[in-house]
């Protein structure tokens, strides 16, 4: 019986045993290493985002924040920084289906670091900034432990699973290890803008189209195929999103505003509107009585960036030259 139990034992923990030694030794999701911005699938940007941040913080003492989800990529902070004062240090504090929750937390925790936030440019996506926050179940939307208040080993636990139900993870890793196959991540690795050349681009020389026309085939045919037959009678107005809960948690973020005598502006960002729903009317009212009338700018629903599918690279992710249009207006309007 005693050996029949042992087989029974070797013949579960070794596999995990042997999994859990690929997971330390390739380290996967360069979450056990010290940080480097090398590039790896399945990329966790929260954590990315938060390392970056705490490494460079000593040296530039970041003072001006874009908050938001992947949607920010269509934002390029050196063009955003023609707009703020002398002296401003811009950071990309974005994360991949980032909610409200994780805006607060990113900002409470700059908050109590000691960093000022002259400049905040918060982006809502509708729904998805309002989601009900849950254990993820994709390794790509895992908060960082400093942030969410789960315990070092409960975030790393999270990852060893998500990278357990992943075959094809274990071998990737295994070859890339083994290879030494690594490159840079593409994101600029001082403000942390998508793209490690963002701040050389020539904003007058960006195509006004500029996102369709430069995906791949298969992304363009996959997009294409779900506006066809789109009419005005497919934008809907969202569900009320904003419950008790989400009114206390934005009322703390204008309270931090406040303290920090923040120049702010709140984005409901735009996304095709042929596949997507315009914020609440009721929502947009609480947003404009929290944070003013003039601080919030609703471009969902269907307007000039939202019905041209040339510039976005898929429904929910618009190019620079819609971002760029959108800083110049949100501070050209003050």
């Amino acid at each position: 019986m005693k050996r029949y139990l042992i087989k029974i034992l070797l013949f579960i923990g070794l596999p995990i045993l042997v999994l859990l030694a690929v997971y330390y030794i390739t380290d996967p999701f360069k979450t056990l290493r010290p940080f480097s911005l090398q590039y790896f699938d399945d990329t966790n940007r929260d954590y990315l985002s938060t390392e970056l941040f705490l490494r460079n913080d000593s040296v530039y003492h970041y003072n001006s924040f874009i908050f938001g989800s992947s949607r920010c990529c269509g934002f390029n902070t050196y063009h955003w920084k023609h707009y703020l004062p002398e002296g401003s240090r811009q950071f990309m504090f974005q994360a991949w289906g980032e909610t409200l929750t994780g805006i607060e937390q990113k900002i409470d925790y700059i908050d109590h670091n000691g960093n000022e936030i002259k400049n905040a440019l918060v982006l809502f996506d509708i729904p998805g900034t309002f989601a009900k926050e849950q254990l993820p179940k994709s390794v790509v939307k895992i908060k960082d432990y400093k942030f969410s208040g789960q315990s070092k080993l409960a975030y790393h636990s999270n990852l060893f699973y998500q990278f357990s139900q992943k075959p094809s993870k274990w071998i990737s890793s295994v070859i890339q290890f083994s290879s030494h196959t690594t490159k840079e991540f593409p994101v600029d690795s001082v403000s942390n803008d998508w793209g490690t050349k963002m701040k050389n681009i020539d904003i007058s020389r960006q195509p006004k189209k500029d996102s369709l026309s430069n995906c791949t085939a298969k992304s363009k045919t996959i997009f294409l195929k779900q506006i066809e037959h789109k009419t005005d009678d497919d934008i809907l107005e969202s569900e009320p999103l904003i419950n008790e809960e989400f009114y206390k948690q934005l009322t703390h973020i204008k309270d931090v505003f406040d303290k920090h005598h923040t120049d702010y502006r709140i984005v409901i960002s735009p996304a095709y509107c042929y596949t997507h729903p315009t914020i609440n009317a009721d929502d947009l009212t609480i947003l404009q009585e929290i944070f003013g009338k003039d601080k919030v700018f609703n471009y969902s629903g269907k307007n000039d960036m939202t019905t041209d599918c040339y510039s976005y690279s898929d429904p929910n992710h618009f190019g620079l030259s819609v971002g760029w249009h959108i800083i110049e207006d949100i501070y050209n309007k003050q």
